[in-house]
């Protein structure tokens, strides 16, 4: 038994509870709404990229509009709220104690997300979720992009508050019988994440306040024409988004570290392994921001420091991939939901991460910089491997949060629709990109190439919406109307819930 199952209790409960399960539902319900809102945004960009020309979108300034808004709504406001939403139901239960460190903190936290969302909707600004100077300064309109950074300051101050949180739950909470080597690895996940948010946000907090100061007109510091560095703005950005990226997807591999052992019947092939790995990558997320600058004039020796640091993410990567396959081997592995998503989420992980070798070279990253290769890889990363690792932990959980199972049968209808159009996707984007097709274009000319891949990617985005309807009409009816679950042991997969340091593996 993991959580504490409740009765049916009005909604105002919910939304005024400082518990950390009530608030880690209202963090759940919420990332949901915006995947959904940021999803469907998304294939309004694949159909009008279908062919060459005007499609359903009129203009240029609206295509950028829907692009951005799509990139901040799923990123900050799908992804980061989802981990939330998981930390907060499983990581006072891990450590055992009652509630989280902070627990108003903690509902104040989750509060700032609504209205920033709503800023960020309601401005739907055109500057891309970079915000990059000198366009963001000088032409971008207001008060689009004023509500934009505004938003993206709230978002800052609740990912810190709750980084916050989870440190000190993590760290002095936690039972005292419980050293930290005993903690089990998705709580480990959530205090490497929350460490990187305590030392990125920070930075790019900072730039936030530069730029919209530069926007009023009483700062120049990235202003060419009062003498400031758009170059600055970008290391500034990606000091604090290339650790942002392991932020996003640390908490999705702690998710696999739950799923994968107890699926296959396993204890984890190496606990202390899958601790190191995740305090390397972030480490080495902070050495390596500017490979995404590779072509705005630094040194040989400037890049090839960001090159081997870049490259350095790849080692820990494997442990944890290696973790995973070593667990599964001679497992009795039970192929339902949560593990085919977290597998599919593995496999994509490998193909993301072997893209990414490419974008961290210098001269191979001369080939593709700014090309759909980088579209293809960054997204391939973000939903094959992130997104598959926190679906496939939602349907874990679900008969937790609402005592009933869901459809197994639809479960797995969206995990192989989804995987087939994940591939057609972004693998063709890749390939789209060594082609020369350049991102970030509305238009693009009728090269017959272009065309074919281009009506690909569309035709699985489409194949992908369709499984997000299926999976949506399964959540809703089996909360409702769903069989009870055995919340012993939902999936029957025997045993009780798993803690490394209860039961390890003699032959490990």
């Amino acid at each position: 038994m993991v959580l504490e199952l409740q009765k049916p209790r009005p909604i105002w409960q919910i939304m005024f509870s400082t518990h950390h399960t009530d608030v880690g539902l209202l963090y759940l319900i919420t990332s949901l709404g915006f995947l959904f809102l940021g999803g469907s945004l998304a294939l309004a960009i694949r159909a009008e990229l279908f062919l060459p020309g005007a499609q359903i979108i009129t203009d240029a300034m609206t295509f950028n509009r829907i692009f951005t808004v799509h990139g901040t709504t799923l990123i900050f406001l799908f992804i980061l709220p989802f981990a939330s939403a998981v930390g907060n139901y499983y990581v006072p239960i891990m450590v055992r104690y009652k509630d989280m460190a902070y627990p108003k903190l903690n509902a104040i936290a989750f509060w700032m997300i609504p209205p920033s969302g709503a800023l960020i909707w309601l401005g739907f600004a055109d500057f891309t979720w970079y915000a990059t100077p000198p366009y963001s300064i000088i032409s971008a309109p207001g008060p689009a992009a004023d509500m934009w950074i505004f938003g993206l300051k709230i978002l800052g101050i609740s990912s810190v508050l709750g980084a916050i949180n989870f440190v000190v739950t993590i760290l002095k909470c936690k039972h005292p019988d419980m050293s930290i080597g005993q903690v089990p690895l998705l709580a480990w996940s959530y205090l490497s994440s929350s460490l990187i948010i305590l030392v990125a946000i920070p930075t790019f907090a900072a730039a936030l306040l530069m730029l919209l100061t530069d926007r009023l007109g009483v700062s120049g510091f990235f202003n060419p024409a009062m003498g400031g560095d758009p170059i600055a703005y970008a290391h500034l950005f990606w000091f604090t988004f290339h650790p942002e990226v392991y932020v996003l997807v640390i908490p999705a591999i702690g998710m696999m570290y739950e799923i994968i052992p107890r699926f296959s019947r396993k204890p984890i092939y190496s606990y202390n392994s899958g601790i190191f790995a995740f305090v390397l990558l972030s480490i080495v997320g902070f050495s390596s921001w500017a490979h995404h600058m590779f072509a705005t004039g630094m040194s040989f020796t400037e890049k090839t420091v960001f090159m081997v640091g870049t490259l350095a993410a790849v080692p820990a990567s494997a442990m944890h991939v290696f973790n995973f396959i070593a667990t599964m081997w001679n497992g009795r592995i039970k192929f339902l939901s949560p593990m085919m998503w977290s597998v599919g989420g593995i496999a994509l992980f490998f193909g993301a991460g072997a893209g990414g070798v490419v974008n961290s070279a210098m001269p191979l990253d001369f080939s593709t910089h700014d090309t759909y290769w980088v579209v293809g890889h960054f997204h391939l990363f973000v939903m094959g491997t992130i997104a598959f690792g926190s679906i496939g932990f939602l349907y874990y959980m679900f008969p937790y949060v609402t005592g009933r199972m869901y459809n197994e049968t639809l479960g797995k209808v969206h995990f192989v629709m989804s995987f087939i159009g994940t591939i057609l996707v972004f693998f063709t984007q890749h390939v789209l990109g060594l082609y020369g097709m350049p991102r970030r274009i509305f238009d693009y000319p009728p090269i017959p190439e272009w065309i074919a891949m281009n009506q690909i990617a569309t035709v699985g985005a489409m194949i992908i919406g369709v499984s997000m309807a299926i999976f949506l009409a399964n959540m809703i009816y089996s909360s409702g109307k769903g069989k009870l679950a055995n919340t012993e042991d939902p999936f029957g997969v025997g045993g009780k819930y798993y803690y490394p340091f209860e039961a390890k593996n003699p032959s490990h």
